[in-house]
């Protein structure tokens, strides 16, 4: 006689069960890969939350950051000159000829040159018989102490020059015969020597070293391209090949030019 069996039992419950943890692990699955997108998605987003030089993200891209403008705008040419001009135009000629001037304020033999031949070219570019072009150069500012005299000097020149061009004369006689050895002359003395020379404060210009860039970045290496040191004198590109000491050599050659 066969034993009674207990009631059936479902396995309804149990795939129901399974299913269900299928599916719970399944939507864990999914957020994690979601969670692990989004942060991707975040930390990629966008750059200029972190670059210092994004336009967001950096203050010295504000157009009124001075700092940032400085920068951006490059050195400051003297007023009346373009950028890559490596002169200063002291006086136009319709038909005579060009002259350019290269000198250091630091260069004796520039002052030597300077009283000899000065005088004669200031009344040549008055009088308008020349074009007269001006190269102030830094080309001794290792040979101060501090170094960069040369510069300095050349930049407080461009400085009287840049407030009243006829001043250029008076500034640049000034400063040769206020030549120091290698010691230089600081700021304040340099705005003196100007001042006394042409009733112009220029001090602000001086310290700000306004036009030392043009001078060094744009006057400098086409000087140096020339190939010639200072003093050093070109009528019409051909270089004056005279006695730079002597009184009247530079004007008699250029009245025969």
């Amino acid at each position: 006689m066969t034993a009674p069996q207990g009631p059936s039992r479902s396995r309804t419950p149990l795939l129901i069960a399974l299913v269900a943890a299928l599916a719970c692990a399944g939507l864990v699955l999914v957020l994690v890969l979601a969670g692990v997108a989004g942060g991707v998605m975040f930390w990629r987003g966008d750059p200029s939350a972190d670059d210092p030089t994004s336009a967001e993200g950096s203050e010295g891209s504000d157009g009124d950051d001075p700092a940032a403008g400085q920068d951006g705008a490059g050195l400051v040419a003297p007023p009346g000159a373009a950028e890559d001009q490596t002169y200063l135009e002291l006086s136009t000629s319709d038909d005579g000829p060009v002259v350019d001037v290269y000198l250091d304020f630091l260069c004796p033999h520039c002052a030597t040159f300077h009283d000899a031949q000065a005088e004669d070219l200031t009344r040549l570019a008055q009088e308008e018989e020349i074009t007269l072009r001006m190269h102030p150069r830094p080309m001794l500012d290792a040979s101060s102490t501090p170094p960069g005299y040369s510069g300095r000097a050349a930049n407080a020149a461009v400085c009287a020059y840049a407030e009243d061009p006829t001043q250029w004369a008076a500034a640049e006689a000034a400063l040769f015969a206020h030549q120091p050895g290698e010691e230089g002359l600081d700021d304040d003395e340099l705005g003196t020597v100007i001042e006394e020379a042409t009733g112009l404060d220029v001090s602000g210009c001086i310290a700000e070293q306004t036009y030392l860039g043009w001078v060094e970045d744009v006057v400098e290496p086409e000087a140096l391209a020339t190939g010639q040191g200072t003093p050093a004198v070109f009528i019409d590109g051909e270089q004056f090949t005279g006695d730079p000491a002597a009184p009247g050599s530079l004007a008699e050659q250029l009245e025969a030019a």
